[in-house]
């Protein structure tokens, strides 16, 4: 290479390792090693240009412009500053020994590796590759086993999916772009705009711009940067899904986890065509969530889910097509419940104005009431429903003065409401009650076991009303709600958990996260206590389910021990706990 190659290459890789280097101590000294086997080369060819008969060779200092300005001016100042100087090498007079051995250390530079050799003494080998090794540890991507503590973000994974997408477009814009022209020059604005943005996002590679490799030809870039968004728009959707009022294990959120498994394959497969040679970040971490969130959610995904059976990143638009079609469906959906929500809220009010005016005056009242009655009733929300009777509640339909023309679909819903009141004040349960006041045989047989202990519940905020129903169906000494926060310290729950009179741990999946799933489970696991999962909701009927289903076998003699105040017998848990 020339002066020139030489300080250009010394521009792109300072941009590359700079903010690597100031984050990690261990490729500091990987770096620093690397260094000085580059100066020992150095100095054994000094010796060979010094020896007698040699010829002697006086490079040429040649300046450049770079045609990417992936370097900050600083770092280009300081490189143009030394190649302005022709360094001068130290001259051995003798014979230089030779190391005593030389290796391969792998470098990793965002999702590549680049294997580095180096000579020294084994003891210095053996540093440069621990601490390669502790770098590589840090953030390999290899597989699954390496990433058991890696928190995925999923909104930050579809940005990075969406400017990695963006950055194979703007990459054959600038490949099809005439050079010198100011076409060329907005285009290398814009990729340096984009290189900026994905330094402010962590773990953000655009491979793409790496202009020491080959990139793969338009067709194909194309055809990934179509994958890349139809996994961001896959992410979306789950998200969408997650912040909806979709039961879990609905038939929806079902077909959005495969949609995603899909996408994240279409994606695995269509990287084979690049010069990377370990997954993608953003797949891989969406891979690692995909596999908790379907065991978290006992959702089983048949597709996509193995390295065997790909999907075909050809697809892609017909991928993203469907992924639209469910996003259309849940927009639809949201839409509806949104007109129950209006319709019952519009009810609330007008029988609480009826409440408000004694019951003179209300005609207009209860025609609004009946208006919307008649709405629910359209969108398949019978007149008996228990939402509309509890809307208008007891005390307006006390007031209710009769059936017009108007409000005669209210006739049934106050005769409801009054056959209500009447079997609560004979203490008979209501018909269609979520909690009835007889709990059923699973609730007693699980009260049995945990009758004067304590329940830790991990997951959200304490819901006072929830904690006495389960404390209630129990007959609980105390319900622990630990509050964590979303990317938090897991530790305030250790102390609860490892209480003598702590007989179950109850997480809440998807309002604690699977970070703190898992340390729940560990810590529960530390102190021989059965830790059950939940992945609806957490009313004392569910929860005794997923108690007998999950912990049954473990569960008689963990409450024995926490009634009698002693810590849990060792025990292999089972799966899932």
């Amino acid at each position: 290479m020339n002066e020139s190659e030489l300080q250009e290459l010394a521009r792109a890789a300072s941009a590359m390792l700079r903010a690597q280097l100031e984050k990690s101590e261990q490729l500091r000294r990987a770096a620093a090693l690397i260094g000085r086997w580059l100066c020992e080369e150095a100095q054994r060819a000094a010796e060979t240009v010094n020896a007698p008969g040699a010829k002697s060779i006086e490079p040429s200092v040649e300046t450049t412009n770079d045609p990417i300005a992936t370097a900050d001016d600083s770092s280009s100042a300081s490189v143009d500053a030394c190649s302005a100087v022709e360094p001068k090498l130290p001259v051995l007079s003798g014979p230089r020994p030779l190391p005593e051995s030389s290796g391969i250390v792998p470098l990793k530079l965002g999702d590549a590796v680049v294997h580095v050799p180096l000579t020294g003494t084994t003891e210095e080998l053996g540093r440069a590759r621990a601490a390669a090794s502790s770098v590589m540890g840090g953030s390999n991507d290899a597989g699954l086993g390496s990433t058991e503590r890696l928190d995925v973000d999923l909104k930050l994974v579809a940005e990075r999916c969406r400017l990695k997408a963006a950055s194979c477009r703007l990459f054959i814009e600038k490949r099809n772009a005439r050079p010198n022209t100011p076409e060329e020059r907005a285009i290398l604005e814009r990729l340096n705009a984009m290189i900026a943005q994905a330094k402010s996002k962590p773990n953000c590679f655009l491979w793409v711009f790496w202009r020491e490799k080959t990139q793969p030809d338009d067709e194909v870039l194309t055809l990934i940067a179509d994958c890349y968004e139809a996994l961001a728009e896959a992410i979306d959707l789950v998200r969408r899904i997650d912040e909806t009022e979709f039961n879990p294990g609905s038939e929806v959120e079902r077909a959005a986890l495969q949609l995603l498994a899909e996408a994240n394959s279409a994606l695995r497969a269509a990287m084979e065509h690049t010069w990377l040679n370990e997954d993608d970040r953003d797949q891989l971490e969406t891979h690692v969530w995909l596999r908790r969130e379907t065991a978290a959610r006992q959702v089983y995904i048949d597709r996509f889910m193995t390295a065997d059976d790909r999907a075909d990143p050809a697809q892609a638009s017909d991928l993203r097509s469907r992924i639209a079609s469910v996003v259309q469906h849940i927009n639809v959906q949201s839409r509806h419940i949104k007109d129950i929500k209006n319709a019952l809220g519009q009810i609330k009010y007008h029988a609480r104005m009826v409440v408000k005016n004694g019951g003179s005056e209300t005609d207009t009242h209860w025609k609004k009431i009946a208006e919307a009655a008649r709405r629910l009733e359209g969108m398949g929300i019978k007149p008996t429903d228990r939402r509309i009777g509890d809307a208008i509640g007891a005390d307006a339909a006390k007031l209710w003065t009769g059936a017009t023309a108007e409000t005669s679909c209210l006739s049934e819903v106050i005769d409801g409401i009054a056959a209500k009141q009447k079997d609560s004040a004979s203490g008979v349960p209501p018909a269609g009650s979520d909690e009835p006041r007889a709990w059923s045989d699973q609730v007693l047989d699980v009260r049995r076991l945990l009758r004067g202990t304590r329940m830790v519940v991990i997951g959200g905020v304490r819901n006072a009303q929830a904690a006495e129903r389960l404390i209630e169906a129990f007959e609980l000494k105390d319900v622990e709600w630990v509050v964590l926060t979303e990317h938090g310290s897991g530790a305030p729950m250790r102390a609860p958990i490892q209480r003598s009179d702590t007989s179950v741990v109850i997480v809440i999946v998807k309002l604690a996260g699977h970070l703190h799933a898992e340390e729940a489970r560990r810590y529960a696991g530390e102190a021989r206590k059965p830790c059950v999962l939940l992945t609806g909701g957490y009313n004392p009927e569910k929860v005794a389910v997923e108690i007998m289903k999950q912990a049954s076998e473990r569960l008689p003699i963990a409450a024995s021990s926490a009634a009698r105040g002693q810590p849990g017998p060792a025990a292999i848990p089972p799966p899932g706990c």
